[in-house]
Protein backbone atom coordinates (compact mmCIF):
# COMPACT_ATOMS: atom_id res chain seq x y z
CA UNK A 1 0.00 0.00 0.00
CA UNK A 2 1.30 3.32 -1.05
CA UNK A 3 0.88 6.64 1.38
CA UNK A 4 -1.47 7.73 -1.46
CA UNK A 5 -4.03 4.76 -0.76
CA UNK A 6 -4.71 5.86 2.68
CA UNK A 7 -7.34 8.40 3.58
CA UNK A 8 -8.71 8.09 6.42
CA UNK A 9 -11.25 9.43 8.35
CA UNK A 10 -11.60 9.03 12.18
CA UNK A 11 -14.99 9.57 14.25
CA UNK A 12 -13.45 10.59 17.50
CA UNK A 13 -14.90 12.27 20.99
CA UNK A 14 -13.65 14.24 23.67
CA UNK A 15 -14.54 13.38 27.34
CA UNK A 16 -14.70 16.65 29.65
CA UNK A 17 -13.26 13.73 32.76
CA UNK A 18 -9.77 13.29 30.80
CA UNK A 19 -6.75 15.91 30.05
CA UNK A 20 -4.82 16.93 26.88
CA UNK A 21 -2.48 13.80 27.90
CA UNK A 22 -5.06 11.03 28.85
CA UNK A 23 -6.73 8.69 26.60
CA UNK A 24 -7.08 6.78 23.36
CA UNK A 25 -7.43 9.77 21.29
CA UNK A 26 -3.95 10.60 21.14
CA UNK A 27 -3.23 7.85 18.64
CA UNK A 28 -5.26 9.52 16.09
CA UNK A 29 -2.39 12.60 16.62
CA UNK A 30 0.14 10.33 16.50
CA UNK A 31 -0.29 8.19 13.17
CA UNK A 32 0.12 11.39 10.82
CA UNK A 33 3.49 11.89 12.34
CA UNK A 34 4.42 8.07 11.76
CA UNK A 35 2.85 7.95 7.98
CA UNK A 36 2.05 10.68 5.71
CA UNK A 37 -1.51 10.54 4.00
CA UNK A 38 -4.48 11.96 3.91
CA UNK A 39 -6.09 12.39 7.38
CA UNK A 40 -9.77 13.73 8.58
CA UNK A 41 -11.19 13.98 12.04
CA UNK A 42 -14.91 14.49 12.47
CA UNK A 43 -15.11 15.09 16.07
CA UNK A 44 -19.03 14.34 17.83
CA UNK A 45 -20.64 17.33 19.06
CA UNK A 46 -19.57 18.32 22.45
CA UNK A 47 -23.14 20.45 22.98
CA UNK A 48 -26.31 19.04 23.41
CA UNK A 49 -28.34 19.15 20.06
CA UNK A 50 -31.61 21.25 19.75
CA UNK A 51 -34.77 19.57 20.54
CA UNK A 52 -35.61 19.52 16.88
CA UNK A 53 -32.41 17.86 16.29
CA UNK A 54 -32.63 15.34 18.61
CA UNK A 55 -36.30 14.31 17.77
CA UNK A 56 -35.72 14.27 14.33
CA UNK A 57 -32.77 11.69 14.67
CA UNK A 58 -34.65 9.78 17.36
CA UNK A 59 -36.61 6.99 14.91
CA UNK A 60 -32.93 6.40 13.78
CA UNK A 61 -31.46 6.03 16.79
CA UNK A 62 -34.33 3.39 17.78
CA UNK A 63 -33.92 1.66 14.13
CA UNK A 64 -30.31 1.06 14.84
CA UNK A 65 -30.42 -0.13 18.76
CA UNK A 66 -26.88 -1.45 18.42
CA UNK A 67 -25.98 -0.22 22.00
CA UNK A 68 -26.52 1.42 25.17
CA UNK A 69 -24.39 4.43 24.37
CA UNK A 70 -25.56 4.60 21.35
CA UNK A 71 -27.48 8.19 20.76
CA UNK A 72 -29.17 11.06 18.65
CA UNK A 73 -25.25 13.07 19.26
CA UNK A 74 -23.64 9.50 17.86
CA UNK A 75 -26.28 9.70 15.08
CA UNK A 76 -25.42 13.00 13.88
CA UNK A 77 -21.61 12.16 13.63
CA UNK A 78 -22.20 9.35 11.72
CA UNK A 79 -24.57 11.57 8.77
CA UNK A 80 -21.97 14.04 9.20
CA UNK A 81 -19.24 11.31 8.55
CA UNK A 82 -21.06 10.18 4.86
CA UNK A 83 -21.10 14.01 4.46
CA UNK A 84 -17.73 14.42 3.76
CA UNK A 85 -17.32 11.56 2.32
CA UNK A 86 -18.70 13.71 -0.86
CA UNK A 87 -16.17 15.66 -0.37
CA UNK A 88 -13.02 14.09 0.51
CA UNK A 89 -13.58 10.64 -0.52
CA UNK A 90 -11.99 8.67 2.22
CA UNK A 91 -11.82 4.72 1.86
CA UNK A 92 -11.21 3.85 5.74
CA UNK A 93 -13.15 4.87 8.52
CA UNK A 94 -11.93 4.13 12.24
CA UNK A 95 -14.55 4.42 14.41
CA UNK A 96 -12.61 5.37 17.62
CA UNK A 97 -15.16 4.18 20.11
CA UNK A 98 -17.41 1.60 18.86
CA UNK A 99 -19.46 1.36 21.30
CA UNK A 100 -20.28 4.88 21.32
CA UNK A 101 -21.09 5.53 17.49
CA UNK A 102 -21.52 2.76 15.16
CA UNK A 103 -24.80 2.70 13.51
CA UNK A 104 -25.22 4.10 10.11
CA UNK A 105 -21.82 3.44 8.24
CA UNK A 106 -22.09 0.19 8.30
CA UNK A 107 -25.60 0.34 5.68
CA UNK A 108 -23.59 2.23 3.61
CA UNK A 109 -20.28 0.27 3.13
CA UNK A 110 -21.08 -1.43 -0.34
CA UNK A 111 -22.22 1.76 -2.16
CA UNK A 112 -19.90 3.94 -1.14
CA UNK A 113 -17.09 2.06 -1.25
CA UNK A 114 -15.14 2.41 2.10
CA UNK A 115 -13.75 0.12 4.98
CA UNK A 116 -14.49 -0.06 8.39
CA UNK A 117 -12.37 -0.76 11.82
CA UNK A 118 -13.51 0.20 15.41
CA UNK A 119 -11.65 0.28 18.26
CA UNK A 120 -13.80 -1.54 21.26
CA UNK A 121 -13.07 -0.13 24.97
CA UNK A 122 -15.78 -1.85 27.12
CA UNK A 123 -15.03 -5.47 28.71
CA UNK A 124 -17.26 -8.47 26.95
CA UNK A 125 -19.21 -8.87 30.45
CA UNK A 126 -20.58 -5.94 29.14
CA UNK A 127 -21.43 -7.22 25.76
CA UNK A 128 -22.74 -10.98 27.03
CA UNK A 129 -25.39 -8.67 28.82
CA UNK A 130 -26.49 -7.06 25.87
CA UNK A 131 -25.01 -3.41 26.99
CA UNK A 132 -23.58 -3.79 23.23
CA UNK A 133 -24.94 -6.02 20.76
CA UNK A 134 -22.53 -8.29 18.79
CA UNK A 135 -24.70 -8.04 15.30
CA UNK A 136 -23.29 -4.62 14.97
CA UNK A 137 -19.51 -6.45 14.37
CA UNK A 138 -20.81 -8.45 11.06
CA UNK A 139 -20.58 -4.75 9.33
CA UNK A 140 -16.39 -4.38 10.20
CA UNK A 141 -12.98 -5.05 8.18
CA UNK A 142 -11.43 -4.83 11.10
CA UNK A 143 -12.07 -4.55 15.28
CA UNK A 144 -9.10 -3.39 17.55
CA UNK A 145 -9.37 -4.96 21.13
CA UNK A 146 -7.43 -3.32 24.41
CA UNK A 147 -7.38 -6.54 26.28
CA UNK A 148 -6.17 -10.21 24.98
CA UNK A 149 -8.57 -11.74 26.86
CA UNK A 150 -11.21 -10.10 24.46
CA UNK A 151 -9.65 -11.93 21.16
CA UNK A 152 -11.71 -15.01 21.38
CA UNK A 153 -14.82 -13.72 21.90
CA UNK A 154 -15.02 -11.09 19.65
CA UNK A 155 -13.47 -13.83 17.32
CA UNK A 156 -16.94 -16.17 17.16
CA UNK A 157 -18.74 -13.03 15.46
CA UNK A 158 -16.15 -11.92 13.22
CA UNK A 159 -13.03 -14.43 12.35
CA UNK A 160 -9.59 -13.58 11.70
CA UNK A 161 -10.81 -9.57 11.43
CA UNK A 162 -9.53 -8.87 15.38
CA UNK A 163 -6.57 -7.41 16.38
CA UNK A 164 -4.73 -7.12 19.83
CA UNK A 165 -3.20 -3.69 20.08
CA UNK A 166 -2.31 -2.06 23.55
CA UNK A 167 -4.11 1.50 24.98
CA UNK A 168 -0.95 3.63 25.20
CA UNK A 169 0.17 6.29 27.49
CA UNK A 170 1.98 9.38 27.21
CA UNK A 171 5.78 8.79 28.80
CA UNK A 172 6.96 12.32 27.68
CA UNK A 173 4.26 14.03 29.88
CA UNK A 174 3.62 11.43 32.76
CA UNK A 175 6.88 10.75 34.24
CA UNK A 176 8.68 10.31 37.66
CA UNK A 177 9.76 13.02 39.72
CA UNK A 178 12.54 13.49 42.14
CA UNK A 179 9.79 15.17 44.91
CA UNK A 180 10.34 14.07 48.40
CA UNK A 181 7.74 11.11 50.16
CA UNK A 182 7.90 11.90 53.46
CA UNK A 183 5.07 9.69 54.07
CA UNK A 184 3.01 6.97 52.38
CA UNK A 185 0.48 7.88 50.03
CA UNK A 186 -2.02 5.85 47.93
CA UNK A 187 -3.67 7.03 44.87
CA UNK A 188 -6.86 6.27 43.65
CA UNK A 189 -8.58 7.36 40.58
CA UNK A 190 -11.81 6.99 38.35
CA UNK A 191 -15.36 5.65 38.78
CA UNK A 192 -16.12 3.07 35.80
CA UNK A 193 -16.35 -0.65 37.24
CA UNK A 194 -14.40 0.11 40.08
CA UNK A 195 -15.02 -1.39 43.17
CA UNK A 196 -16.02 0.62 45.88
CA UNK A 197 -16.90 -1.69 47.77
CA UNK A 198 -13.42 -3.38 48.80
CA UNK A 199 -12.00 -0.11 48.61
CA UNK A 200 -13.95 1.23 51.27
CA UNK A 201 -13.07 -1.72 53.47
CA UNK A 202 -9.70 -1.54 52.57
CA UNK A 203 -9.27 1.59 53.48
CA UNK A 204 -10.73 1.33 56.94
CA UNK A 205 -8.27 -1.81 57.42
CA UNK A 206 -5.20 -0.15 56.70
CA UNK A 207 -5.77 3.05 58.68
CA UNK A 208 -6.82 0.43 61.56
CA UNK A 209 -2.66 -0.66 61.17
CA UNK A 210 -1.20 2.16 59.70
CA UNK A 211 -2.75 5.85 60.48
CA UNK A 212 0.27 7.33 58.73
CA UNK A 213 -0.65 6.07 55.34
CA UNK A 214 -2.57 8.77 53.45
CA UNK A 215 -5.02 8.40 50.31
CA UNK A 216 -5.73 10.48 47.34
CA UNK A 217 -9.05 10.43 45.91
CA UNK A 218 -9.61 11.76 42.26
CA UNK A 219 -13.23 11.69 41.98
CA UNK A 220 -15.49 13.95 39.85
CA UNK A 221 -17.99 15.57 42.74
CA UNK A 222 -20.99 14.82 40.52
CA UNK A 223 -20.03 10.83 41.25
CA UNK A 224 -19.70 10.88 44.99
CA UNK A 225 -23.21 9.92 45.65
CA UNK A 226 -22.34 6.63 46.90
CA UNK A 227 -22.44 4.83 50.89
CA UNK A 228 -19.06 3.39 49.50
CA UNK A 229 -17.49 7.19 49.06
CA UNK A 230 -19.34 8.37 52.34
CA UNK A 231 -17.47 5.26 54.17
CA UNK A 232 -14.03 6.10 52.88
CA UNK A 233 -14.57 10.41 53.53
CA UNK A 234 -14.55 9.80 57.75
CA UNK A 235 -10.73 9.80 57.48
CA UNK A 236 -8.87 12.92 58.04
CA UNK A 237 -6.62 10.72 56.22
CA UNK A 238 -7.97 11.08 53.01
CA UNK A 239 -8.38 13.94 50.66
CA UNK A 240 -10.42 14.33 47.77
CA UNK A 241 -9.50 16.22 44.40
CA UNK A 242 -11.85 16.68 41.10
CA UNK A 243 -11.59 19.32 38.21
CA UNK A 244 -7.65 19.39 38.46
CA UNK A 245 -5.25 20.27 35.50
CA UNK A 246 -3.32 17.83 33.68
CA UNK A 247 -0.17 18.89 35.93
CA UNK A 248 -1.69 18.85 38.96
CA UNK A 249 -2.77 14.78 38.08
CA UNK A 250 0.60 14.08 37.53
CA UNK A 251 1.86 15.60 40.40
CA UNK A 252 -0.67 13.61 42.23
CA UNK A 253 0.89 10.38 41.21
CA UNK A 254 4.72 11.56 41.49
CA UNK A 255 3.81 12.62 45.22
CA UNK A 256 2.15 9.21 45.60
CA UNK A 257 3.92 5.86 46.84
CA UNK A 258 1.37 3.46 44.79
CA UNK A 259 -1.77 3.39 42.73
CA UNK A 260 -4.59 1.18 44.34
CA UNK A 261 -7.38 0.64 42.16
CA UNK A 262 -9.77 -2.59 42.86
CA UNK A 263 -11.68 -2.99 39.92
CA UNK A 264 -14.16 -5.42 38.78
CA UNK A 265 -13.88 -5.69 35.13
CA UNK A 266 -11.51 -3.65 32.44
CA UNK A 267 -10.05 -3.72 29.23
CA UNK A 268 -7.44 -0.82 29.85
CA UNK A 269 -7.39 1.58 32.38
CA UNK A 270 -5.87 5.03 32.16
CA UNK A 271 -4.99 5.52 35.57
CA UNK A 272 -3.19 2.57 35.67
CA UNK A 273 -0.79 3.45 32.91
CA UNK A 274 -0.43 7.14 33.66
CA UNK A 275 0.55 5.87 37.38
CA UNK A 276 2.97 3.50 35.40
CA UNK A 277 4.70 5.87 33.73
CA UNK A 278 5.29 8.07 37.02
CA UNK A 279 6.72 4.81 38.26
CA UNK A 280 4.11 3.53 40.53
CA UNK A 281 4.22 0.26 42.00
CA UNK A 282 0.65 -0.93 41.58
CA UNK A 283 -1.98 -2.69 43.32
CA UNK A 284 -4.98 -3.88 42.24
CA UNK A 285 -7.01 -6.84 40.29
CA UNK A 286 -6.70 -9.64 38.57
CA UNK A 287 -9.36 -8.76 35.84
CA UNK A 288 -9.90 -8.03 32.66
CA UNK A 289 -6.82 -6.56 30.11
CA UNK A 290 -4.80 -5.50 33.79
CA UNK A 291 -2.67 -8.87 33.41
CA UNK A 292 -1.60 -7.42 29.58
CA UNK A 293 -0.60 -4.26 31.09
CA UNK A 294 1.61 -5.15 34.14
CA UNK A 295 3.96 -7.60 35.17
CA UNK A 296 4.73 -9.63 38.79
CA UNK A 297 7.95 -7.40 38.91
CA UNK A 298 6.12 -4.51 39.73
CA UNK A 299 2.44 -4.98 40.32
CA UNK A 300 0.06 -7.18 42.78
CA UNK A 301 -2.75 -8.31 40.86
CA UNK A 302 -5.08 -10.28 43.53
CA UNK A 303 -8.73 -11.77 43.26
CA UNK A 304 -11.57 -9.05 43.29
CA UNK A 305 -13.00 -8.59 46.63
CA UNK A 306 -9.58 -10.15 48.16
CA UNK A 307 -9.65 -7.03 51.05
CA UNK A 308 -6.92 -8.92 53.29
CA UNK A 309 -4.97 -9.51 50.37
CA UNK A 310 -4.74 -5.98 48.80
CA UNK A 311 -4.16 -4.47 52.62
CA UNK A 312 -1.29 -6.83 52.86
CA UNK A 313 0.25 -5.78 49.77
CA UNK A 314 -0.39 -1.52 50.57
CA UNK A 315 1.27 -2.04 54.03
CA UNK A 316 4.58 -3.71 52.58
CA UNK A 317 5.10 -1.22 50.38
CA UNK A 318 4.16 1.78 52.66
CA UNK A 319 6.84 0.36 54.85
CA UNK A 320 9.72 -0.50 52.36
CA UNK A 321 10.44 2.53 50.75
CA UNK A 322 13.13 0.62 48.96
CA UNK A 323 11.12 -2.22 47.79
CA UNK A 324 8.33 0.17 46.06
CA UNK A 325 11.14 2.30 44.47
CA UNK A 326 12.30 -0.43 42.84
CA UNK A 327 8.91 -1.61 41.58
CA UNK A 328 8.22 1.86 40.52
CA UNK A 329 11.29 1.95 38.14
CA UNK A 330 10.37 -1.37 36.65
CA UNK A 331 6.56 -0.04 36.01
CA UNK A 332 8.34 2.75 34.07
CA UNK A 333 10.34 0.92 32.30
CA UNK A 334 7.51 -1.45 30.84
CA UNK A 335 5.47 1.73 30.33
CA UNK A 336 8.68 2.71 27.97
CA UNK A 337 9.28 -0.34 26.16
CA UNK A 338 5.44 -1.17 25.63
CA UNK A 339 3.15 1.37 25.58
CA UNK A 340 4.29 4.40 23.93
CA UNK A 341 1.98 5.87 21.51
CA UNK A 342 4.58 5.84 18.56
CA UNK A 343 4.39 1.89 19.39
CA UNK A 344 0.82 1.67 19.64
CA UNK A 345 0.87 4.01 16.45
CA UNK A 346 2.53 1.94 14.36
CA UNK A 347 0.52 -1.53 15.24
CA UNK A 348 -2.32 0.67 13.93
CA UNK A 349 -1.09 1.61 11.07
CA UNK A 350 -0.64 -2.21 9.94
CA UNK A 351 -3.72 -3.07 10.96
CA UNK A 352 -4.99 0.19 8.54
CA UNK A 353 -2.29 -1.49 5.62
CA UNK A 354 -3.93 -5.12 6.36
CA UNK A 355 -7.28 -4.05 5.74
CA UNK A 356 -7.17 -1.48 2.74
CA UNK A 357 -4.78 -4.67 0.89
CA UNK A 358 -7.94 -7.55 1.66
Amino acid sequence: MTNNELKLIWLRESFPWMGNHSGYEQVCDVIPELQPARYQSLWKNSKPLSKITKRLLAPIVAKVKNSATYNETSAMQELKTLLSHLSSSWNLAHVVYLERTLGILPKWKQRLSYKLVATAHQPVGLWRMRRHHPEMLSSLDGLIVLSSKEVGYFEQYIPNRVHFIPHGVDIDFFRPSSVEKPQPRCVFSGIWLRDLETLAQVVDKVLAKEPRIGFDMVVPIDRRENPHFFRIARHNQVKWHAGISDEQLRDLYCQATMLVLPLLDCTANNALLEAMACGLPIVSNDVGGIPDYTRDSFADLLPVGDVDGMVDRIIRLANNAQESAQRGNKARAFAEQHLTWEKIALKTIEVYQKILTK
